[in-house]
């Protein structure tokens, strides 16, 4: 095979080179950090994991679902090339080896049948809300998390670096993501909740729950009953799984108001220190996961309720994702604000969390707001 040398002078290029050639990659930008980050496994797949207990030892980007299958496992990004920057104009990136038939990984998911998202509209989500309304009303169910996916077709000219890029500027205090894994598709999100950050001897999560429209000259408007009764549940939560991880002593901020894109949200926030976990995160990321805020309570109760009632899988949506062991420091973040890729459709992944009190054309209503920043990129890339 004749070598090939190119130089690479936009992200978009490495994006295009990896997607044509299904070669796993992320670009993600951390909250207050200044660049963005493009992990590229080119010699080998990324490593299936079986569970969260067997991710320790491990490093690199974990890609983890909301629940755990053999169609939708735990992937593990172990980068060959780590990359800084959004503009590459000073780095000289061969690809003669990527590109070579000894050395790069030919993917075997291509001819894998890939089923579509169950899209539904809104009068059957207003009616699952109103059917979960009731059931939590008469049993020990707190509060259910219920998702629904929304699809379009996909713009002609739709840029997966451009879409990132954008939605980076829209949501500049979020975890930020694009990430592609043969099998597993493509994937954006803005994710404004930490599950775990670990930064020297400090742990730090939060409670985020509860939603409504951000509107600025209303920034000191009460929250509702409903919203404030979803952060009281997430955070008694948290507290719970800190008791049982004997972690008994933490800091806990909030809750405050936070931005992300066109809604906002409640959010506490905890601290305590590193030592408590006696260097092994795992079993407390393994109870943490999914917490009330992406599933609901009691979660096996709720988790049983959602295999029912929604008609899709979530695959990655409400799962975690970040890098972990990774330069020393561990950033996992909810999969929110989620958007799947695939040749010719957009997905947007959208929920909202049911309790008593909700009202189901509210609840749709939040969903269409969560989905709307997204959207509003698609359209004005389109525009351009």
């Amino acid at each position: 095979m004749e070598t090939i040398v190119t130089k690479i002078n936009m992200l978009s290029k490495i994006h295009q080179l990896s997607l044509d050639n299904q070669i796993a990659f992320t670009s993600y930008h951390l909250p207050d950090h200044a660049e963005v980050v493009t992990l590229i496994q080119w010699k080998s797949q990324p490593a299936v994991i079986p569970d969260i207990l067997s991710l320790k030892g491990k490093s690199g980007f974990v890609f983890a679902p909301f629940d755990f299958s053999s169609d939708n496992p735990i992937r593990l990004i172990q980068p060959d090339l780590i990359l800084k920057g959004d503009k590459l104009d000073d780095i000289d990136f061969e690809i003669d080896q990527m590109l070579s038939e000894k050395s790069f990984y030919k993917s075997k998911h291509h001819s894998r049948v890939i089923k579509r998202p169950h899209a539904i509209q809104g009068e059957e989500y207003m009616s699952q809300v109103d059917e979960l309304r009731k059931m939590i009303g008469e049993s020990s169910l707190d509060k259910v998390v219920l998702s629904r996916i929304s699809a379009e077709n996909k713009p002609k000219n739709f840029s997966p670096t451009r879409f990132f890029q954008q939605l980076r500027k829209a949501y500049p205090e979020a975890f930020v993501f694009m990430i592609y894994i043969p099998g597993a598709g493509l994937w954006f999100g803005a994710s404004p909740e930490p599950l775990m950050i670990i930064n020297d001897q400090e742990i730090t999560t939060v409670s985020l729950a509860g939603t409504r429209v951000f509107e600025t000259e209303k920034a000191d408007k009460p929250w509702g009953d409903k919203e404030l009764n979803e952060q009281e549940i997430v955070t008694d939560y948290i507290e719970n799984v800190f008791r049982k991880s004997g972690v008994d002593k933490f800091t806990k901020e909030g809750p405050v108001s936070q931005r992300a894109g066109n809604v906002e949200h409640l959010k506490t926030s905890f601290s305590f220190e590193k030592k408590l976990m006696n260097e092994d995160p795992y079993p407390f990321i393994q109870m943490l996961h999914p917490t009330p805020s992406v599933c609901g309570l009691p979660k096996e109760m709720a988790l049983d309720v959602i295999k029912r009632i929604e008609k899709h899988e979530r695959e990655y949506y409400t799962g975690f994702l970040g890098p972990v062991n990774f330069e020393n420091h561990w950033h996992l973040y909810v999969n929110l604000r989620s958007m799947k890729v695939d040749e010719n459709r957009l997905y947007y992944y959208l929920g909202a969390g049911i309790t008593s009190g909700s009202d189901p054309s509210g609840e749709w209503e939040e969903t269409q707001n969560k989905k709307n920043t997204l959207q509003n990129i698609v359209q004005s890339l389109n525009g351009e």
